[in-house]
Order: C-alpha cells, then structure tokens, then sequence
C-alpha cells in the first residue's frame, strides 16, 4: 500500500492511501499530474529522496512485517528503517539558484498513520523556501 499526498503552497490538500505499489503509484500519479502540468509556467519533476523513520523497540510482529523490506536496524532503543519518498512537482517557481515548490504529489509506503505523519512532516519541512 502507497501514501499519496497532495501539497499545495506548503499545506496538505488531499492525503490517500491506495492499494498500489509504490512504484505504480508513482507512474500512476506522475502521468496523471503530467496531463494537467502547463510546461509555459512551470517545470515538471519527479524527485526520489528517503525519509528515515524511527519505531520504539520493541515492535510488533505486524509491523516488523510491515518494514521488513526496508532493511531495519536497531538503534540504540528504537528501530529505524530508510524508505523512499517520491515528490510529483508539477507547478514550481525559481528564484535565482532556489526552487519553491507550490504544488507537488508525495507518495511513499505506507506503512502506519504515525509513519505518514513522519514522511508528511519531513518532505513539508524541505519545501520551505529557504532564506537568502
């Protein structure tokens, strides 16, 4: 199962779960936002980039389950995995050497409602402007 997200201007519009891989929400979600892209305004993006999520040990079988594909690892009294996080931008602005992203699609695995707190929170985080 995917997380799908849709930011606009640094909030949250529309946050899904679908039954898709990941990968297949991503080529799914990537042609639909294709068509409503207008290249005479703006770029059009498909970012990878990982988020690290932490879990207190010990966990549940379920979720360890869950993250297996992952590759988890202890750390100290938590349980962290790497997952790939996936950013659609389809409408962005730039700004010398800056990008500000206005809208874009996040999808990642999903994997519990705190884990997409996480991703939510972390790829929000990189799409402020950064100041000069």
């Amino acid at each position: 199962m995917s997380l799908v997200v849709r930011v606009s201007n640094g909030k949250v519009v529309e946050r899904k779960v679908v039954e898709e891989k990941v990968a297949d929400a991503v080529k799914k979600e990537g042609a639909q936002w294709l068509n409503r892209w207008n290249p005479a305004l703006s770029d059009f993006i498909i970012l990878r980039d990982f988020v690290t999520l932490s879990f207190q040990a010990p966990i549940t079988r379920d979720l360890l389950d869950k993250i297996r594909e992952f590759s988890p690892k202890r750390v100290g009294d938590k349980i962290e995995v790497t997952v790939p996080v996936f950013e659609v931008v389809y409408n962005s602005t730039w700004t010398g050497d800056n990008m500000k992203i206005d809208d874009a699609v996040i999808i990642a695995p999903h994997i519990d409602d705190s884990s997409d707190e996480q991703i939510i929170n972390s790829v929000l985080a990189e799409f402020q402007p950064t100041e000069e």
